[in-house]
């Protein structure tokens, strides 16, 4: 099977290398090993919502005040929601420049990220962001879309590729 260079560029990360999609099949596929772009984009889909359903704590301000504090396990994930009223516009904005940050600082695959609150969907038990991007092995392709639904009854995302 011959591949193009887009999809010999794109290697999966080591773990999902490690991880057996068929277990039964005792030798691996051979587009197993590169990406086309709607699997590279399942799989930024699936580790965004990972991050988006990770609350990170709080953690000792002595801690942050180093610059690279900020860009470790201690600050990944977003903001816990208890203290939010997610009916309050502030909040949610609160909310809307968390997510933005978060995946900026935690999502490489993802350039010139912009996050904005969708209030057209008129259900009052979740809200819906949408996280528009490029995706970053593909500068020159259209922007990505993904629409992240926070469940307000669970506090849980669950994010989807917009195409």
């Amino acid at each position: 099977m011959r591949l193009d260079k887009q999809q010999q560029a794109i290697q999966p990360s080591f773990l999902d290398r490690l991880l057996d999609d068929s277990p039964k099949d005792s030798e691996e596929r051979a587009d197993s090993f590169y990406l086309d772009l709607r699997r590279y984009r399942q799989i930024v889909a699936r580790d965004l919502e990972a991050l988006l359903n990770t609350r990170r704590s709080d953690p000792d301000e002595k801690v942050m005040d180093y610059d690279e504090a900020s860009r470790t396990m201690l600050a990944y994930g977003v903001m816990d929601l208890n203290s939010l009223c997610l009916q309050d516009p502030d909040d949610r904005s609160r909310l809307q420049e968390d997510l933005l940050r978060s995946i900026e600082r935690f999502e490489p695959r993802l350039k010139r990220v912009r996050v904005s609150l969708d209030l057209a969907n008129g259900n009052e038990r979740s809200l819906r962001f949408r996280v528009a991007a490029v995706l970053a092995p593909y500068p020159n392709r259209p922007t990505v879309t993904f629409d992240a639904t926070l469940q307000l009854a669970s506090n849980a995302y669950r994010v989807q590729d917009k195409d």
